[in-house]
């Protein structure tokens, strides 16, 4: 799962391609019935014709989450006519209606009759999202298509993602936002018309700045106004870090190129860069409290959510709950399987970046930053090690299953052939200050085991 060569990466992404291809080739056989309980005749016979659109003919990341806009709306609607309120009113509350739900059922609504009023929220944005992304032309008939703003792949009102690739900078911010009402679109023409208070908006189509990962183009979009106009500043700072990692880690350079499909740059204080399975290699990484270090491991440590996110967009590998029983010392709190699971296999690629970050002593970091990466390695091999009985544990629970833990035990196989060398490094050629440091966290964990794991 980790360490591994080229090959088997694609092989690995290759796996939730076809999961793409399947969810498709489902909905074009079985489709929803031409009256379904719960969807409205126009959204079905809209559907019905672009199921079979040209434009979902090949996964991307951008059409794998419209299918899953699609698959959160068959689950609801399953819900809504099993009249199951307890799923209901969790679905509706985790997500981004949670407020329009909130207010309805304050004013007595019961789930099952929310529901069927937010519908058409799923319906529409579907639809919207089908067409402002993936259609290569599309034009509205009677009524404008609406298309909700979406953070996630860096969208704000004046600067709307089009697809993977551009985007438009309408010349103000319009009122109707998030909710976008758009009349027409057309790739080949590079234009938006914008219905914006009964007036008409025309934007043109602009291609996104990349980042290069040899040949391989990575569209970067900034999550606001300010980050976009300076952009090519960040463009600056990611191609140094890309630099960094090519030269020290080729490991994880390899694993960077095959998985990141494009950077959402955000600036939010106190929030950590994130992805999403449902948006297969977009990295939305936080420029706001961090270094170029940071920068650095930021960048791997999300790659490493794509890695694992694409066998879990194919494959079953842990049962998922909300018990809280495994101690993750990353958060210093306890957690579901999950976050234990997702953070074992992830912060691993940490190790290794900063291990071979620290051996190669790259002349383009100064002292303060190299001193930085030994500790980063060592923290990282001492609170993987923490983790790795407490996952053994959750496999004899049954909350991993044999095909979940072959990916562990890579991770275990390769910690063990790098123990001596941390145990050197720890021994003979930590600073005094990361010496400190090394001794504070061992004794936090020893605590920790006494307190959570005997």
């Amino acid at each position: 799962m980790v360490m591994t060569d080229s090959k088997t990466y694609s092989k690995r992404r290759d796996l939730m391609i076809q999961s793409y291809n399947d969810f498709i080739s489902d909905l074009q056989e079985e489709g929803p019935e031409e009256e379904t309980n719960g969807l409205s005749p126009d959204f079905l016979e809209h559907f019905k014709f672009i199921i079979k659109s040209k434009a979902l003919a090949n996964f991307s990341p951008l059409n794998f989450y419209w299918v899953n806009l699609v698959d959160n709306l068959i689950y609801v609607l399953q819900m809504y006519q099993d009249a199951d309120d307890e799923g209901l009113t969790d679905f509706w509350t985790e997500g981004e209606y949670a407020k329009a739900f909130l207010d309805l059922a304050e004013q007595g609504e019961e789930p099952v009759a929310i529901t069927a009023q937010l519908i058409p929220l799923l319906e529409g944005q579907v639809l919207g999202f089908y067409h402002w992304h993936l259609s290569a032309h599309h034009k509205a008939k009677e009524n404008p298509t609406l298309y909700q703003l979406v953070p996630d792949i860096g969208d704000h009102d004046l600067g709307i993602r089009v697809g993977e690739t551009h985007m438009i900078a309408p010349p103000d911010s319009h009122n109707d936002s998030p909710s976008l009402p758009f009349w027409s679109k057309s790739f080949s023409e590079g234009i938006v018309s914008i219905d914006d208070d009964g007036g008409e908006l025309v934007g043109g189509i602009q291609p996104l700045k990349v980042l290069m990962l040899d040949d391989k183009s990575v569209p970067i979009k900034g999550s606001t106004p300010e980050l976009d106009h300076a952009i090519d500043a960040h463009i600056d700072q990611l191609t140094n870090a890309v630099s960094v990692i090519k030269d020290c880690s080729p490991r994880c350079y390899e694993a960077l190129k095959i998985f990141t499909e494009s950077i959402i740059l955000i600036d939010e204080p106190g929030i950590v860069s994130y992805s999403l399975q449902s948006l297969p290699g977009y990295s939305n990484i936080n420029v706001a409290e961090r270094d170029f270090v940071d920068l650095i491991d930021d960048l791997v440590h999300e790659n490493g959510h794509h890695i694992l996110n694409a066998v879990l967009n194919a494959e079953e590998l842990i049962e998922e709950d909300d018990d809280k029983i495994f101690w993750s010392p990353w958060r210093q709190a306890l957690r579901p399987i999950r976050g234990m699971y997702h953070g074992y296999l992830t912060f691993f690629w940490a190790f290794a970046l900063f291990k071979d970050i620290y051996k190669a002593a790259p002349s383009s970091l100064n002292k303060d930053q190299h001193e930085k990466a030994q500790l980063r390695f060592v923290e990282e091999f001492l609170m993987l090690k923490f983790c790795r009985d407490q996952l053994e544990h959750a496999l004899r629970m049954g909350k991993i299953n044999n095909e979940g833990m072959k990916l562990v035990r890579e991770v275990n196989d390769q910690l063990a052939s790098d123990a001596d060398y941390v145990a050197n490094v720890i021994k003979s050629e930590l600073t005094q200050t990361n010496a400190t440091a090394i001794n504070q966290l061992e004794s936090e964990l020893a605590k920790a085991k006494t307190n959570f794991l005997n």
